[in-house]
């Protein structure tokens, strides 16, 4: 599900077929961290850039593990995206779809309870 979805994004960015034995190593990594069916956020937030729908209100999640994020390095890293991973924050961009992923890992839940949030917004142009 995951790497479908990703298969399908990173097609669209680079507008070159990915080959097979890179979709093997998607759905391996993905299998590997345990994340091709959840967390429900990864799923929503990439979904959404697929879609090319806009998620502007920050939507909160409490982080269980590393797992998600650890993942997201390593298919930014393996794909070649746009990434910038500083701690307090991670940022993706897709500059030829025109969408840019923001996750803050210092976001309060309106109860007060930490985690991480996520926005999807159109990148502005320079």
């Amino acid at each position: 599900m995951l790497t479908d979805i990703l298969v399908d994004i990173q097609q669209r960015e680079t507008g070159l077929l990915l080959p097979p034995e890179r979709i093997i190593e998607l759905r391996e990594l993905a299998a590997e961290f345990g994340v091709e069916d959840k967390p429900p956020w990864l799923l929503s937030m990439f979904s959404a850039i697929q879609h090319g729908q806009a998620i502007f209100l920050p939507v909160y999640f409490y982080m269980e593990n590393s797992d998600p994020y650890s993942y997201i390095g390593e298919i930014a890293a393996l794909l070649g995206w746009k990434y910038d991973n500083e701690g307090e924050y991670e940022v993706i961009a897709f500059p030829n779809l025109g969408w840019r992923i923001y996750i803050s890992h210092e976001a309060l839940s309106p109860a007060g309870k930490s985690g991480s949030e996520y926005a999807v917004t159109p990148l502005r142009p320079a």
